[in-house]
């Protein structure tokens, strides 16, 4: 079932979702830049290509450097080992594309 079936289907699920995002994903203890450091560390792992591009850009807009991110990326190849080094190239896309 996508995405888009689930908003229509039960908008309730999907709303729930958000809320939850929202609140996790405000400053608290952690700013929100750091947030999105951690979320991209996790999708090199998790090997979700729209996450990294949704997560990058938003971590960029809050004021993240390329070379934070690429060490958000460091992190997670250390930690997840080889599994995480093919996210590598996805970062460098990423951050080639002038964003």
């Amino acid at each position: 079932m996508s995405l888009t079936q689930i908003m229509k289907e039960q908008p309730e699920v999907i709303n729930a979702l958000y809320r939850y995002k929202n609140t996790i994903f405000k400053d608290g203890n952690l700013s929100n830049k750091e947030k999105e450091l951690i979320a991209i560390a996790v999708i090199c792992v998790l090997k979700c290509e729209e996450c990294l591009d949704v997560h990058a850009r938003r971590a960029i807009e809050l004021g993240a450097t390329k070379d934070e991110i690429r060490e958000a990326m460091l992190v997670a190849m250390y930690l997840a080992g080889p599994h995480a080094v093919i996210w590598s190239e996805k970062i460098d896309e990423f951050l080639s594309d002038g964003r």
